[in-house]
C-alpha cells in the first residue's frame, strides 16, 4: 500500500511531548490495521530527533518531566480538568519566561511519518502556541467525505480531499474549513476535530461513523467525559459555540464566517 502514517506532536520545554502515549498508541493501531511495520521504533525516533537542549529532565519512557521533581506535565494538568469551562485547560498558552527573565527555549512541532517499508522520518520546527483568546473563522466546504471510507479513521498521507476543501477558500476568508459527508453530516476540519459547546457542559463531537479521523485530543476529551459523540448537522452549530482543535494546538474557539 502506497501510504504513510503521520503523527504531529507538541513538545514543551521542561515538560516533554504532550499526549505522547496517545499518539504512539494511535500509530500502533493504525499501523496494525494497514499492515505497516516499524511503529515500535517511533518512541526512540522521536527522542533521537530532539535537540540536546530539550533533553534535560525528560524521560523517554513517558515523554514528560520527571514527576518526582514535582513538576506535572501539561498533559497531566489538562487531564485533571482544573477549569470548570471545557475549553480552558486545553487552550494554547504563549511561551513564558524562565526564572530571571530569560526567554524559555521554543516549543517544538514534531512531525513523525511512518512509511510502508517501516522507515520513520521525524521533522522538528519551532512552534508558537495560539493565544488563548484567539477565534478562528471557519467555512463549510462543498467537498464531501465518504462515511464508509475506513482510511478516514487513520491519519495518513492521503490528503487529497482535505487539500481540495482547503483550496475552496483563501487564507483571508477562513482559518479552517469543515467537511461534511454524503449525508450532510458534519465530520471534521482539514486539520482539526470539530466540537460544539451547546451550554450543557459537555462538548458534542461528530461520531466516527460519520467518517472522520480518530483525533488524539478528541479521544482524550471523550474518555474523560468532557465530550460525547453525536450526529451533527450545519444547523446544529448555529445554536451553540463552535470549537475546533487538535493535539498540537489544543481547543480553539471558532465562528462560522
Amino acid at each position: 500500500m502506497d501510504i504513510s502514517l503521520i503523527e504531529t506532536l507538541r513538545f514543551e520545554p521542561g515538560t516533554g511531548f504532550v499526549r505522547l502515549e496517545r499518539h504512539l498508541a494511535r500509530l500502533e493501531r493504525s499501523a496494525k490495521a494497514l499492515g505497516l511495520p516499524g511503529a515500535g521504533k517511533a518512541r526512540d525516533a522521536l527522542f533521537a530527533a530532539l535537540p540536546p537542549a530539550a533533553l534535560p529532565g525528560i524521560s523517554p519512557t513517558g515523554g514528560e518531566i520527571d514527576q518526582k521533581k514535582g513538576h506535572p506535565s501539561t498533559a497531566a494538568a489538562e487531564m485533571a480538568g482544573t477549569s470548570p469551562h471545557p475549553i480552558s485547560p486545553l487552550a494554547g498558552e504563549m511561551p513564558g519566561r524562565a526564572e530571571g527573565g530569560a526567554q524559555q527555549p521554543p516549543y517544538l512541532r514534531i512531525r513523525l511519518e511512518l512509511f510502508a517499508d517501516g522507515r520513520i522520518d521525524v521533522q522538528t520546527a519551532a512552534f508558537a502556541p495560539l493565544a488563548a483568546d484567539i477565534v478562528w473563522r471557519v467555512k463549510l466546504a462543498t467537498t464531501r467525505l465518504a462515511s464508509d471510507d475506513p482510511l478516514l479513521r487513520h491519519k495518513t498521507s492521503r490528503r487529497g480531499l482535505y487539500t481540495a476543501a482547503r483550496a475552496e477558500f483563501s487564507a483571508s476568508e477562513a482559518d479552517e474549513v469543515i467537511l461534511l459527508n454524503e449525508r450532510g453530516e458534519l465530520c471534521e476540519g482539514t486539520i482539526t476535530s470539530l466540537f460544539l459547546d451547546d451550554g450543557s457542559g459537555i462538548l458534542k463531537t461528530p461520531a466516527l461513523a460519520s467518517g472522520l479521523l480518530a483525533g488524539v485530543l478528541r479521544e482524550e476529551l471523550l474518555e474523560s467525559g468532557r465530550a460525547v459523540e453525536t450526529v451533527l448537522r450545519p444547523k446544529d452549530i448555529e445554536k451553540g459555540d463552535v470549537l475546533v482543535g487538535n493535539s498540537l494546538r489544543g481547543l480553539i474557539r471558532a465562528r462560522l464566517a
